[in-house]
């Protein structure tokens, strides 16, 4: 199951710029198989990022908003990609605006400075120990402190 549908595509783009962009036969609909690779495109790369930092299978269901959002971010991408004349004819950002805010996107994800929701799952990397010498416990050691003794400075 995709991360996003065409209704969110749509609320991204515009009804009339996803209908433009993704109709091939010409009759005034988008054509469900170029819109459902979009879909598959936005899931695939948010997945990518994913895999390894977190602890769950993919994909993703129930979906948080925050990667179905990431994901749409991808799918425009897709679509801008898929015809830059008329993105650039509507006015639109070119395709490589879309994508770059959806890798940052996921890189905040993949760092952890931002989080899915707790009941997808927890980081890799969250849960490490930092230690700064506490009096209470004199087995560990206090690290060395550097500006203690610089004279008259």
């Amino acid at each position: 199951m995709p991360y996003f549908m065409q209704a969110d595509l749509e609320n991204a783009l515009g009804v009339q710029i996803v209908k433009a962009i993704f109709d091939d036969d010409g009759d005034g609909v988008a054509d469900s198989a170029p819109v459902a690779a979009c879909c598959a495109y936005g899931t695939a790369e948010c997945d990518s990022f994913l895999r390894g930092q977190y602890a769950v299978t993919f994909p993703i269901s129930p979906v948080p908003d925050e990667l179905k959002f990431a994901a749409v971010d991808f799918g425009c991408a897709y679509a801008a990609r898929r015809r830059p004349d008329l993105t650039r004819a509507m006015g639109e950002q070119p395709w490589t605006m879309f994508r770059q805010a959806a890798v940052e996107k996921m890189k905040q994800f993949a760092i952890s400075l931002q989080r899915l929701p707790p009941t997808v799952a927890v980081p890799a990397n969250v849960g490490a120990l930092v230690r700064t010498g506490d009096p209470a416990k004199p087995d560990i050691p206090s690290p060395p402190r550097v500006f203690d003794e610089m004279g008259d400075f």
